[in-house]
């Protein structure tokens, strides 16, 4: 046995700490592992969502949906269910909304399955409001759109 080798009884450890690691690295936004054109234009989907929605313009908002889109949460206790459409004109106005300056996005995960994915994002707004978005994301005529959002507060 070579002295600077390591032990034969190390390398299944050696071998999961690398998986781990590459793991890891592939669910980091921004990692080099990430590579995948496909996780990256999905990645643009959601974050085309935030671009919109801070902007205000419902028509914005709307273009990132596709055209069947659909909005689900707990509001006030009570489930709620809207189209797209319902919800732009519902929660957009034409105005960046008064609160944009303080809303922090994370997008935690984002996992891809041929063309369909889910991405989950925390989003905090001002010191004492969190919400945990779930964007269920599709690709269809080659470009991927919102065809869910499901919300929850925290």
């Amino acid at each position: 046995m070579d002295n600077n080798a390591l032990p034969r009884h190390v390398w299944p450890l050696v071998l999961i700490c690398v998986l781990l690691f590459v793991g890891v690295a592939q669910a980091q936004p921004g990692s080099t592992a990430q590579a995948n054109p496909e996780l990256v234009a999905a990645r643009e989907a959601v974050e085309a969502y935030f671009r919109a929605a801070d902007s205000g313009n419902p028509d914005a908002v709307r273009k990132v949906f596709h055209d069947d889109g659909s909005i689900e949460g707990v509001l006030g206790g009570k489930f709620v269910s809207w189209s797209a459409d319902e919800f732009a004109n519902r929660n957009f106005k034409g105005e960046p909304p008064a609160f944009a300056a303080t809303i922090q996005r994370k997008i935690d995960w984002l996992d891809l399955s041929g063309s369909g994915a889910i991405a989950r994002v925390t989003v905090k707004i001002g010191p004492d409001k969190t919400y945990t978005d779930y964007f269920i994301l599709f690709k269809l005529k080659g470009e991927w759109k919102v065809g869910r959002k499901v919300f929850a507060n925290e």
